[in-house]
């Protein structure tokens, strides 16, 4: 009799184990099904009714996808903006990302504030007042504009990296090679950045994936010449190709996964921010 609170405390501890194990499992279906939907109807040829898998299997969908979406030329467009994005962003939130990690700025909640603003917009609202701007200055169907538009929104991603890497670098590295006679740009180049590799490159993937997949300023932004994988994707679906529009998913989820495979492999949790104090 003694060891029955024992014996049903265990039984309790094990269900409660074997009912975080289902929410998990849920939980992963749930996010899993999506992408296993898309896959199969890239590659399902008859796939109608009540049936719960294709009938037919092939790639056709890929080879319209191909005539009909130009994926080479769009690909390339997502890739150059993502990339232009890239070189932006990190060259305006490496100079403020340093300020506002290593000074004291009298209005630094300000800033954060502001640079933070078009996260906190309505997508929709935020890019239609970029779009307005833009055909005003006659930047929309252009690369460069699709990607300074994107910079609005991956900029902070950059920033909220930087800062905090820049924030964690130990200071007595710094001072040490400023004690050995090193000037302020030396340091920075041969000791800093160094040290915050791991926040750049962190940094520089955030900011390339966000704008590989960004639809709605592009959307508004985008032209003949500018045409990116989500925007296509968007348009081939308004013409009915519901099976195309999968083959293009599967197509714009490969960087994605790519870096995503990049992330689990180099970049581990505990080196997203560089250089930390005591290191």
């Amino acid at each position: 009799m003694s060891q029955l609170p024992a014996t049903y405390g265990r039984a309790i501890w094990d269900g409660r184990r074997v009912l975080g194990s289902t929410f998990l499992l849920a939980f992963l279906l749930y996010m899993l099904a999506p992408l296993a939907i898309i896959a199969v109807s890239s590659v399902g040829k008859t796939w109608f009714g009540p049936t719960f898998l294709p009938e037919e299997w092939g790639l056709d969908w890929y080879v319209w996808a191909n005539s009909i979406g130009n994926i080479p030329e769009v690909l390339k467009n997502s890739v150059i903006i993502a990339a232009m994005a890239v070189v932006m962003s990190l060259a305006l939130a490496l100079p403020t990302g340093w300020a506002l990690g290593r000074r004291r700025v009298p209005i630094r909640g300000f800033l954060s504030t502001l640079v933070l603003l078009p996260r906190m917009l309505p997508p929709i609202a935020f890019a239609l007042g970029v779009a307005k701007l833009f055909y005003a200055l006659g930047l929309v169907d252009t690369l460069f504009g699709v990607a300074l538009a994107h910079v609005t929104i991956t900029l902070p991603f950059a920033l909220l990296v930087l800062s905090a890497t820049f924030a964690g670098l130990d200071d007595r590295l710094i001072e040490a090679a400023e004690v050995c006679g090193s000037r302020p740009w030396r340091t920075f180049i041969w000791v800093v950045l160094p040290l915050a590799m791991p926040g750049i490159l962190s940094a520089a993937i955030f900011v390339f994936t966000t704008s590989y997949n960004e639809f709605t300023l592009t959307l508004l932004t985008y032209g003949p010449h500018t045409v990116t994988l989500p925007v296509k994707t968007y348009l081939v679906i308004g013409d009915g190709f519901v099976p195309v529009a999968s083959a293009i998913s599967m197509i714009l989820l490969v960087p994605s996964l790519l870096v995503l495979l990049l992330i689990q492999s180099q970049l581990k949790p505990d080196k997203l921010i560089g250089g930390l104090k005591g290191v």
